[in-house]
Parts: C-alpha cells; sequence; structure tokens
C-alpha cells in the first residue's frame, strides 16, 4: 500500500499575524451550512487562509475536519483516496470498508452517510487535481447530500458542475472580492506586520497598488518593514523582483508556451475584449484562450457581468509587460501597432493614439495622427494631438496633411499666426503634389481642399480680419452643406461674429435658424460650445440676454464634462457668461467665473473671450475700488492684444482704460492712453461707409476726452451719428451707450431736460436685457439724472419704468434734500446731491474758486463746472453764493 506524504492531511500553519476579516467571518456560517464552498481566486489571494479561518471555527462546533493538499503529493484519484482514509483515520472517523482500490461505489456509500456532527472535507489547490479525481468529487459532492461539508479552493474552475447546486441554493461561491483586503484589513495586518503605525498615505498606496491583493499587501509589508518608509517612497510595482519572481513562479512559469504567449501579447491591453485580443495576438480564437485564462484564475477579472470585458491585476500585467519590452521590444512595438489598428477602427480614437504612441515608432504615430486627426479635434482631443506631436520631426510632419491642419488650428487657438500661416501653407503643397500627381482622389482633394479653406477662414477670424471671415465663411458654409457638422459649426460661429463686428444683424434670424439646425446635427456637441460662445455675444449686442445666457450656460455645461472646471475649453463659454452676468449685477458669480478662466483662455479663446475677461476683470477691480488693480489688468490685456496684433481687442481695452482715467478725473492720462492705442484718427470718427465695432471703441474714448475738454459741439455730432447708426443696425447695446454719452453730453450743455429724455430712452432699451451696470459705471452723471427722473417711482407700471426705479435704489447714495412743493422748478426737487457733490459744495462755501477745486478733488476744471451745474439744478438756484445759502436751509452744509 502507498504511503500518505503526512504534510497532505495537515493544516498549513497559521500566520502569527491573523486579522479579523469581517466578510469570511460572515460567510462562516453559509459555509458550515453549505454542500458545497467553492473558492476561486489567482495565486496569493488568501483562499488557504480564509480555509483555515473556517476549519478553527467549524472545528469549535465540533465538526471533524479533513484537509487535504493537493500541492502536497496528490497525483492521481488513488492518491487522492489514500489521502482521504488517512485523514478520516486520523480523526478516528468509523471507514472499516474503504481502502485506496476500492470502488468508488463504496467510497461514497461510506461518505454519503450522514452521521453527526456532519464531516467537512477541505480541498486545497484543486487546480492541480487530475480530471478523474475531479470527477469523483464531483460525484461525492452530488451523493453526499447533506452528509458532508465540502470546501474546494482553486486558482481557476476545475471543472465542478455547480449549476444544478447553485440552482437548487447548497452552494457558496467566495471569489478574488471576497477575499481582498479592505482599507481597514489592510490597515490592521500592516501595523501588526510592522509593529508600529504607519502614515496614512502609505497605506492608501498599498492598497491601491495592490488593489487589495492578499500576496500582495504580505510582500508590501517586507518592502516596508525593510526600510522603506516615509514620504511616497514605497512606490509597488510588478517589475520589483519581489513581485516579478513571485509571478514568475507561481504563474508564468507554470503556463504552456501558447498560454503565456497570449498573456504576454495581451498585456500591452487595459482592458481585453475578445476583438482587442484577436486583433493583438492574430488569433481569430482569441475568445477562447480568454475564457481559458480566466478561468485558469491567471490574475484577469472580469470588469462587467457578461464576461465581455477583462483586466489584469495591475501588477501582473506590469510584470509581463515589463518582460515584453525588455526582452522583445519589436514585439512590443507590432501588438502595439495591432491595437492602434484595431482601435481606430472600432471608433476608440483615444485608446487608438495611446498605443500609436507606445509603439515607439514615429512614423506610425504621425500616420495614425493623421488619419485621425479629424475625429480627435472633433472629439475635444486637439491638444493631445499637439502633445503628440510635439517630438516629431518636421521631416516626419510635413507628410501629412491633416496632421498639420489640426495642429493649425491649435496654433490658431494660440494666436501663433505664423506658425499657422507656415502649417497650412504646407499641407496646401501636399495637397497640390498629389492632386497633380493623381495621388488622390478627386474626392478626396475636395475635402482636403475644404479642410484648408476652413482654416484660413479660422485664421482671419484670430487675427479679426472680419471681412474676410464674412467673405469666405458663407460660400464655404455653402459647399459643405449638411457635412462636416463640426466644421460647419466652427464656421457659422466666425460668421456670427463676423456680422456682429461689422453691424450686419439684418440676417441675424436667417443665421439663428441656421444655428439651431447645425447644433442639431449628429457630431455637433464638441463644436456647439464654440458656436455658442461666439453666438451669444451676437445675441447679447442685440438685446437678446436670455437665449444668450442659456446658450452660455449650455456651452459650459458641456465644456467642464468634457475638460474640466477651470479647462481652456471652459473658458470659451465662461468669460463672455461673465461679461453677461457683470452686465445684469451679478458682481459675485462674474467674480468666480473670471478668476477660474482668464489666467486659461489663451489655450482656446479668440478676441472676443479675452475682451470680455479683461475688462470684467478691471470693472470688477474698479467696481471694489481698486483702480490700480483695474489698471494693471488692462495694461496687461493691451500688451497681449499688440503681442496678437489683435487691434479690434486692442480698442476695446484703450476705451475701457479712457473710461476708468476719466471717472477718476486723470483726463491726461487718459489722452495718453488714447494716443498709445494707435486710433489712426483722420478727422473726427464718425461712422465711415463700413464701420466696425473697433471703430465704435474708439468712436467711445474720443467723445469721453471730447467732453472733458468741453468740445461738446462735434462730440454731440459724432455721437449723434453713431446713435443713429447703431439703431438702424440693430445694436441695441451700442444704442444705450451712445444715448448715455448723450445724456452727458446734454447736461454739460446746461439742457437736462434732453439729458434726461436720453436716460429715459436708454432705460427702455436696457431693461429688456437687464442691463445695469451699464447705467451704474457711467457714474454720477447718469446716476443724478436717473433719481431726478424715477426717485418719486414709476409714472406708469410699465417693465422700464420698474426697471428704472431698481437703477435709482441701487445708485442713491447722499443726504436727501427736502424742499416745498412751491420751491421746486419745473425739474422737479426730486433729487440727491451725491457725496462728491458735497464736497464740492463745502469747498465752495470756504471761497475755493474751480481750477482750486478741481486741483484737490484730482478733476478737471470742466468736470468741476459740470458738477456746478448739477448742484445748481437740483437746488434751484443759478448762482454759487445762492447754492450755499440753499444747502444751509436746508441742512446739507453747516
Amino acid at each position: 500500500m502507498m504511503a500518505v506524504v503526512p504534510t497532505i492531511v495537515l493544516p498549513p500553519r497559521i500566520t502569527p499575524t491573523l486579522i479579523e476579516r469581517p466578510a469570511l467571518a460572515a460567510l462562516t456560517e453559509k459555509v458550515a451550512q453549505a454542500r458545497l464552498t467553492m473558492v476561486s481566486a489567482p495565486a496569493g489571494s488568501g483562499k488557504t487562509t480564509a480555509m483555515l479561518y473556517w476549519a478553527e471555527r467549524l472545528r469549535a462546533q465540533g465538526r471533524p475536519v479533513l484537509w487535504l493538499a493537493a500541492r502536497a503529493g496528490i497525483g492521481n484519484k488513488t492518491s487522492f483516496l489514500l489521502a482521504l482514509k488517512a485523514a478520516g483515520n486520523a480523526l478516528r472517523l468509523d471507514w472499516p470498508d474503504v481502502a485506496g482500490d476500492a470502488d468508488d461505489a463504496v467510497w461514497l456509500r461510506t461518505l454519503s452517510t450522514v452521521v453527526e456532527p456532519r464531516p467537512v472535507i477541505i480541498i486545497d489547490d484543486a487546480q492541480l487535481l487530475d480530471e478523474q479525481t475531479i470527477a469523483f468529487i464531483a460525484q461525492l459532492s452530488s451523493s453526499a447530500r447533506d452528509g458532508l461539508t465540502m470546501i474546494v479552493a482553486a486558482r481557476g474552475v476545475v471543472g465542478l458542475p455547480l449549476a444544478r447546486m447553485r440552482a437548487l441554493g447548497f452552494l457558496v461561491e467566495v471569489g478574488n472580492s471576497d477575499l481582498s483586503f479592505t482599507l481597514a484589513e489592510a490597515t490592521q495586518l500592516v501595523t501588526k506586520s510592522i509593529g508600529a503605525p504607519i502614515d496614512s498615505r502609505d497605506l492608501q498606496d498599498i492598497v491601491r497598488d495592490t488593489q487589495g491583493w492578499v500576496s500582495g499587501v504580505v510582500i508590501a509589508c517586507d518592502l516596508y518593514r525593510r526600510g522603506m518608509q516615509g514620504g511616497g517612497n514605497l512606490r509597488l510595482t510588478g517589475l520589483r523582483p519581489e513581485f516579478a519572481e513571485y509571478f514568475h513562479e507561481e504563474v508564468l512559469g507554470l503556463q504552456p508556451d501558447h498560454v503565456r504567449r497570449f498573456l504576454v501579447d495581451t498585456s500591452i491591453l487595459d482592458e481585453l475584449t475578445p476583438s482587442a485580443c484577436a486583433a493583438v495576438t492574430g488569433d481569430e480564437d482569441a475568445r477562447v484562450m480568454l475564457d481559458h485564462v480566466f478561468r485558469q484564475g491567471l490574475f484577469l477579472n472580469a470588469i462587467d457581468q457578461e464576461h465581455g470585458r477583462y483586466a489584469y491585476h495591475r501588477l501582473f500585467r506590469e510584470m509581463v509587460l515589463g518582460r515584453l519590452m525588455d526582452r522583445a521590444p519589436a514585439r512590443a512595438t507590432m501588438t502595439h501597432c495591432r491595437a492602434s489598428n484595431h482601435f481606430a477602427e472600432t471608433g476608440d480614437i483615444v485608446t487608438a493614439i495611446e498605443h500609436a504612441r507606445l509603439s515607439g515608432d514615429q512614423g506610425f504615430l504621425a500616420a495614425q495622427l493623421d488619419r485621425l486627426a479629424e475625429r480627435l479635434t472633433y472629439s475635444g482631443y486637439l491638444y493631445r494631438i499637439d502633445e503628440l506631436s510635439a517630438d516629431l520631426p518636421w521631416s516626419v510632419l510635413a507628410q501629412h496633411p491633416y496632421l498639420l491642419l489640426a495642429l493649425a488650428w491649435r496654433r490658431i487657438r494660440q494666436l501663433s499666426f505664423a506658425a499657422a500661416d507656415r502649417l497650412i501653407a504646407t499641407a496646401r503643397s501636399i495637397h497640390d503634389a498629389r492632386s497633380q500627381g493623381d495621388a488622390m482622389s478627386a474626392h478626396e482633394s475636395e475635402q482636403l481642399d475644404l479642410m484648408i479653406r476652413h482654416r484660413l477662414v479660422m485664421l482671419a477670424a484670430a487675427r479679426d480680419d472680419m471681412v474676410n471671415v464674412e467673405a469666405e465663411a458663407e460660400p464655404l458654409l455653402a459647399e459643405m452643406a449638411e457635412s462636416h457638422a463640426y466644421l460647419s459649426c466652427t464656421l457659422l460661429a466666425q460668421l456670427m461674429s463676423a456680422r456682429r463686428e461689422l453691424y450686419h444683424f439684418q440676417d441675424m434670424l436667417k443665421l439663428e435658424a441656421e444655428t439651431r439646425r447645425a447644433l442639431s446635427r449628429p457630431g455637433s456637441d464638441f463644436a456647439s460650445i464654440a458656436l455658442k460662445a461666439s453666438v451669444a455675444p451676437t445675441l447679447m449686442a442685440q438685446g437678446k440676454t436670455q437665449l444668450a445666457h442659456r446658450f452660455l450656460d449650455e456651452a459650459l455645461t458641456l465644456a467642464r464634462e468634457i475638460h474640466g472646471e477651470g479647462s481652456g475649453l471652459a473658458a470659451l463659454p465662461a468669460l463672455p457668461m461673465a461679461e453677461l452676468l457683470y452686465d445684469a449685477g451679478d458682481m459675485d458669480s462674474a467674480t468666480d467665473l473670471v478668476e477660474r478662466h482668464l489666467p486659461v483662455v489663451r489655450q482656446w479663446g479668440f478676441a472676443d473671450q479675452m475682451a470680455s475677461g479683461y475688462i470684467v476683470n478691471a470693472r470688477l477691480r474698479a467696481a471694489r475700488g481698486d483702480l490700480p488693480g483695474a489698471l494693471t489688468t488692462l495694461n496687461d490685456a493691451h500688451l497681449v492684444a499688440i503681442e496678437c496684433g489683435l487691434d479690434r481687442m486692442r480698442a476695446f481695452i484703450v476705451a475701457e482704460e479712457v473710461r476708468l482715467l476719466i471717472k477718476a478725473g486723470q483726463i491726461e492720462e487718459a489722452e495718453q492712453h488714447f494716443a498709445a492705442g494707435d486710433p489712426q484718427l483722420d478727422g473726427e470718427p464718425v461712422p465711415t461707409l463700413h464701420p466696425t465695432r473697433r471703430n465704435e471703441s474708439i468712436a467711445i474714448a474720443w467723445l469721453r476726452i471730447e467732453m472733458q475738454r468741453h468740445r461738446l459741439g462735434r462730440a454731440r455730432k459724432v455721437a449723434h451719428r453713431w446713435l443713429e447708426f447703431v439703431k438702424r443696425a440693430g445694436a441695441v447695446r451700442s444704442a444705450v451707450t451712445f444715448e448715455l454719452l448723450l445724456a452727458e453730453i446734454a447736461v454739460l450743455q446746461g439742457n437736462r431736460s434732453e439729458a434726461r429724455r436720453a436716460v429715459r430712452t436708454a432705460v427702455e432699451m436696457a431693461e429688456p436685457a437687464g442691463w445695469v451696470r451699464t447705467f451704474i459705471d457711467e457714474g454720477e452723471v447718469i446716476a443724478s439724472l436717473l433719481t431726478e427722473a424715477y426717485a418719486q417711482g414709476p409714472e406708469l407700471e410699465t417693465p422700464a419704468d420698474r426697471f428704472a426705479v431698481r437703477l435709482v435704489s441701487m445708485m442713491r447714495s447722499g443726504p436727501q434734500i427736502e424742499t416745498d412743493e412751491d420751491d421746486q422748478d419745473d425739474f422737479g426737487l426730486t433729487g440727491r446731491l451725491a457725496n462728491r457733490e458735497v464736497d464740492i459744495l463745502t469747498m465752495v462755501s470756504g471761497g475755493l474758486r474751480n481750477r482750486e477745486i478741481g486741483d484737490r478733488l484730482g478733476l478737471t476744471e470742466g468736470t468741476v463746472k459740470w458738477y456746478m451745474q448739477q448742484i445748481y439744478d437740483k437746488l434751484g438756484v443759478r448762482r454759487r453764493p445762492q447754492a450755499v445759502l440753499r444747502a444751509r436751509q436746508l441742512g446739507i452744509l453747516p
């Protein structure tokens, strides 16, 4: 009779650092009641430890536990039965009729006899048993019914028929997820093993790197204990010798060649599917091999319940992949190229490009980028094309026109115009050479030509050449028709911007309808961000702020989903949104958007977005009383505009600088800034045959300076000409600004009646859009006119009057003037003296002249005269001594 190796029937020694495992404890009673418990997990997952835990608790219940370790020497069914007999004898079980050569029927009859307490048979490493032994175990689990409790552990599926027992509820299945350490369990094990507390970050790193794999945590403890403490030094990878040796000895080295080849080739994949594995290995039967690897427990985990997607354990994959890269780099390149082509064909373009990068083949990478350039761009990965192309030599880049055009678009977005010119020109040269040499079909030639012309329009837009944009974008849109949803969206965006810049609002309803059609086309999601961000300012200029707000909110939400909060892409809609919110008086929200997105606007933004961001930032600072900070912001913007050759943005910035400086009484500085903006004026800045918003900004800055110099006749003429023009064009926001400027001019001319009429007209135009800051930022002149006109409440219950009363409530400051009705002139003594007016009146009472008052307050003499006129009108007097006397009667002056 064959002798049984003693270790076959002896449980292994329990580790002295055994920890509490709540998940295993919760399974104990289920295991005790089940007929069969199947424990399946890769090597080192803690299967043996779990069974030792259950064995100890079952023994405590008085049940005999038979332990059979296949690894210790069970080679066939005979040796298995002998070991089973020896284990029974050791526990003094009454099995007189069985022997190693007994018939299966005898064994089954003996073991199926129900005795109390019921025996527990534990079989470890069942994957090493032969088919006959597995068949006997299957028959035994079926025949014994409630006579036995069986626990079988294996690294994978061992062929036991489980379906019926599962359906009857007699089966307990324990997998890798049940055995893996939780953070709390890993903490307990590491602390006990090391004998001292461990930094929480190191603990998290251990659990993350090992993915809760039991042996991995144990090995990590040993590494930590050997001196790799502190500061994140314990970085675990599958390439460490301790892990590499384990995986090779316990897994890779035990596999036949064809399985090893499969493991190595597919290690390049983050996610394994049958189709991806077939593409990488070149084997159409990859599904069979994938199932085999999973069933054998070779560190392959199912990602979904349908077992259609899998992933290797990270440390195991790193070991296998590391060996591939080290020992067979050419093979690694080949498999990465295969994977890249597969993912490109299945539509996973990001993964395709990543494999192209990992191939290490620059020619292949450039070809894949060229092949996928359009799809990557339309999906928001233009930045990734740029990153991957950075290390490619020009000699390689210059062979791929679509890659060149993608890079050109990136340079356009970055306002690097010279680089964009070169890239587009090279793409055009390739197109012409291939078309003439019949190297591309007529259709391919036509499509590439459309792409080149599209980039030229984008370049013109970035350069603020809106006349060219308008001339080229519309026919190009017509040629594209319903194709090229992304390109159509971007062209529409720039066409809308051009129409806004040139005041060509007559076809805006048609373009708005075309915009809605473009946004409904498949493939327009990403492009809709830029389109909505460009359309919204046009709607804002027309006073359609509600629709603009909706477009910007939708675009900002999508941009955050794609590239994240505070990204350059999100800046496209965020900064126009900040302008819209600022104009509506929502200062906090505007501040938040500007602070998050202005620093990154140059990644994606054109002149409109940058101008919005810088100007709103400056206005917010000025509103908080930080004039130096506001001027610094505008100076930075001015430098950017000069650097990039953005004359329109430069004009916007200069106009804002002039406004702030004049409001602060710094007229000379305002004139210097105006001249530094290179306005290129030849006479008065009236609207020409083809005026632009740049011309408008220059005119507004000029008007403010002329008003301060009391050249009021020419200022009024220019303002009227602009007002008539912008009203005809439908530029409502501009019309409000010119009405307010005309109101200020009228005050300086002593015609407050006309001034109030202009303010009322501005209120009526601004109310639907909710523009409040337009009035507040103009300062005390407009505030006083509004107060005079609306301080007693709305004359009629119209939306405009209610809006005006809201403005008055926001602007009120200074002491209220009370008077009898009989003392009021036809203006009505309903105004309030502003703080600045009280200061000036105090100095007048002290005998100071206008120039002296201006020197003390930092105002020009003309500005002081303007304030005095307001004081006269509010107090109902016409001379300085009368004003002082009247103010003392009213208690305004002591």
